[in-house]
């Protein structure tokens, strides 16, 4: 980004990383507003080199993300619901597909949809699970991604910090911190 035009967003309130953090009290970026992020933006992007009939979104946070890119992109959209987390909260080492993918995507262009990816791990198995029900291509994008590992296909922005959307809300702790819930997992 050149000088002027990188002056320009920072005053706007924008950070460096371009997603637009909040100083903590130290004075460094640990926060992400994730109202910054626009789907029709990652959307946009997406359809430059893909046209998608199909989204797929993973809940939790994937159905959200997933019902905007789907409506941006003017294809159906299907939630399915795969996690490390099973009823009885127990986590698991690798992540697990609840119910079936929608048998509408045999033959279909589809995208999985995620609002985080960490390991990639949930991204990846929900595009083998599409593929073995007919899907005649799978690829991915979530809004960030986190850590050097898994890169889906599209990302709204990446960033090691931790990224609470509205949909994770819990309540503040006492010294202000979230308290994040194994069932967010």
């Amino acid at each position: 980004m050149k000088k002027k035009k990188l002056e320009k967003a920072l005053k706007k309130g924008a950070s460096r990383r371009g997603a637009g953090a909040r100083p903590s009290a130290d004075g460094r970026d640990r926060s992400i507003r994730p109202e910054k992020v626009r789907e029709r933006a990652l959307a946009r992007t997406i359809s430059r080199t893909f046209t998608p009939e199909a989204v797929v979104g993973v809940a939790h946070g994937g159905v959200f993300v997933g019902g905007a890119l789907a409506s941006a992109l003017g294809c159906e959209f299907h939630p399915v619901r795969i996690s490390r987390r099973s009823r009885d909260n127990r986590p698991r080492r690798s992540p697990r597909m609840f119910g079936r993918m929608p048998p509408e995507l045999k033959g279909k262009r589809t995208l999985i949809v995620d609002d985080v990816a960490s390991s990639g791990d949930t991204l990846q198995l929900a595009s083998k699970l599409a593929l073995k029900a007919g899907a005649a291509e799978a690829l991915t994008a979530c809004l960030v991604t986190r850590g050097s590992g898994f890169r889906p296909g599209w990302t709204g922005f990446s960033s090691p910090d931790l990224v609470i959307f509205p949909w994770d809300y819990e309540p503040v702790t006492e010294d202000r911190r979230f308290s994040v819930g194994p069932e967010k997992a």
